[in-house]
């Protein structure tokens, strides 16, 4: 289960074609990893330890998207504003209309 601490003895894979190995399904199970699941690698000497990553990106997709319903804004009116940040910015930066 994730977040269990309980160390188990070591588990032989073999890596195969383009570096990949499979982790064993009851691994897999009992820690609630699912295809896509992305992974930091850390070498320590002759060790690889393989730490889960959660992606945040979708968190703040809907985050952005709860607060645009919220405010009532539309994506036209973001990439409106973007437009007129742009100006602004190449107007500030390069002194010139763009």
């Amino acid at each position: 289960m994730e977040g269990t601490r309980e160390v188990r003895g070591p588990v032989v894979v073999q890596v195969r074609e383009r570096g990949q190995f499979t982790i064993p399904a009851e691994i897999r199970r009992q820690m609630g990893i699912e295809e896509g699941d992305v992974f930091s690698l850390i070498q320590l000497g002759d060790t690889l330890i393989a730490t889960r990553k959660k992606l945040v990106t979708p968190e703040i997709a809907s985050a952005i998207e709860a607060l645009m319903q919220e405010e009532g804004v539309t994506l036209g009116d973001l990439l409106d504003g973007l437009e007129e940040q742009r100006k602004t910015y190449v107007k500030e930066k390069y002194g010139i209309e763009a």
